[in-house]
C-alpha cells in the first residue's frame, strides 16, 4: 500500500464522515421534521393509530430554506423537502396505521415505510393506547451531485449508492376529551448505513418524542389547545411548543416556538367541508436566530380527509309503534 493511497483513503473517509453529519440535521437526527406535528402524531408515536376514533387520510409536503440557492448546479435549488403520506383507522379496541415518507436532503434522500398497530385500553375516564411499528429505512446518496477536488480519484463512490434496513417503534398514549399525551421510543434497532464505505458506519439513531396537547373551551365559539414537542436523540434536546385557537370549529390559527435556530412558526387552516371531514392547513417558519445561510424561511401544507369509525357487528332493531317485531 503507497502513501498516496493511504492519504486519499484518509480523505475519503473523512468526506463521506463530513457528509453524512451535515445532511442529518439537527441533535444527530434523522427523522424529518414538521411544524404541524400536532395534526399527525402517527408519524412521531405509533400508538396514535386511531387514537381519535376517526379514519383519516393525510397529505403533507414541507419545504424547508426556501430560496436557498446551493453552490452546486447540480442541487436542484438546494432546498430541503419532505414529502408524508399516512392512514389511520380504529377498529373496535385496535387502531392501525401506515405513512411512507419521502425526505430529500441535497444528494441525499431518505424514504421510510411503516405499519403501524395499537391496543386501547378505557382508564381513568379516557382511553390508554401502547402500540408498534415495523418497516423499513433506506438511505441513498447520489454522489454525481457532490463536487471533488480530484474528481478523478478512483476511491470516490460514483452514482446512486442506496441501503435499506429494518426499523422498529414502539410508544404508549393517552388521550380523553379534553387532553392527551404521548410518548415514543423510535429506531429501537439502531440500523446503520455503511453508503459506499468499506469501514464507516452512518447510525440511525434512537430518538425519543413526547408531546402533549390540551383543549381549553373559551365560550361556545372559541377553543385555545396549546400544544407542546419535546424530542431527544439521548445526547441532544430539543423542544418547541405554543398554541392554537379554533373558531366556530372550522378556523384555527396558531402559533409555536421552536428551539433549534431559534425559529417563529405561524400555522393555520380551514375545514373546507360543513361536516369537517376535509381540512387543509399550513404553517411558515421565520428564522429569527442561527446560521445566515439558513436566512430563507421554510414552508409546510397539510391536506386531511377523515371518516367516521367504521361500525361493526349487527345493526340495532329499531321499533316503532306500528310495526312489532
Amino acid at each position: 500500500m503507497t502513501l498516496t493511497f493511504i492519504i486519499r483513503s484518509i480523505k475519503y473517509n473523512r468526506l463521506l464522515a463530513i457528509l453524512l453529519l451535515t445532511t442529518s440535521g439537527a441533535m444527530a437526527q434523522k427523522d424529518a421534521q414538521f411544524s404541524l406535528f400536532s395534526l399527525n402524531q402517527l408519524y412521531l408515536n405509533p400508538a396514535a393509530a386511531g387514537a381519535d376514533g376517526l379514519t383519516k387520510f393525510q397529505l403533507t409536503h414541507r419545504t424547508q430554506y426556501a430560496g436557498y440557492q446551493g453552490t452546486n448546479v447540480t442541487d436542484e435549488g438546494g432546498a430541503l423537502s419532505t414529502q408524508l403520506f399516512s392512514f389511520s383507522m380504529p377498529i373496535k379496541n385496535f387502531g392501525i396505521g401506515f405513512y411512507a415518507l419521502n425526505d430529500r436532503s441535497g444528494p441525499r434522500t431518505d424514504q421510510e415505510f411503516k405499519v403501524s398497530a395499537a391496543y386501547r385500553i378505557p382508564a381513568f375516564g379516557g382511553n390508554f393506547q401502547v402500540g408498534a411499528s415495523a418497516g423499513l429505512f433506506r438511505q441513498s446518496i447520489d454522489y454525481s451531485k457532490l463536487r471533488y477536488q480530484d474528481p478523478d480519484d478512483p476511491l470516490i463512490p460514483t452514482g446512486n449508492i442506496s441501503e435499506i434496513n429494518p426499523d422498529f417503534s414502539i410508544g404508549a398514549r393517552f388521550e380523553n376529551e379534553t387532553f392527551y399525551a404521548g410518548l415514543s421510543f423510535n429506531h429501537l434497532l439502531e440500523p446503520k448505513y455503511q453508503l459506499g464505505s468499506g469501514t464507516a458506519t452512518n447510525p440511525l439513531p434512537q430518538t425519543l418524542y413526547f408531546n402533549a396537547g390540551v383543549n381549553i373551551e373559551l365560550g361556545y365559539m372559541l377553543d385555545i389547545q396549546p400544544i407542546v414537542l419535546l424530542k431527544s436523540d439521548i445526547s441532544t434536546f430539543s423542544a418547541e411548543g405554543g398554541a392554537t385557537v379554533t373558531y366556530n370549529k372550522r378556523y384555527w390559527i396558531g402559533g409555536t416556538y421552536r428551539q433549534q435556530d431559534t425559529y417563529f412558526i405561524l400555522m393555520g387552516g380551514i375545514y373546507l367541508l360543513p361536516d369537517q371531514s376535509l381540512r387543509l392547513s399550513g404553517a411558515y417558519d421565520l428564522v429569527l436566530g442561527g446560521n445566515d445561510s439558513k436566512a430563507p424561511s421554510s414552508f409546510e401544507v397539510m391536506l386531511s380527509y377523515a371518516l367516521p369509525s367504521p361500525k361493526f357487528g349487527k345493526k340495532a332493531i329499531i321499533r316503532t309503534p306500528r310495526f312489532r317485531f
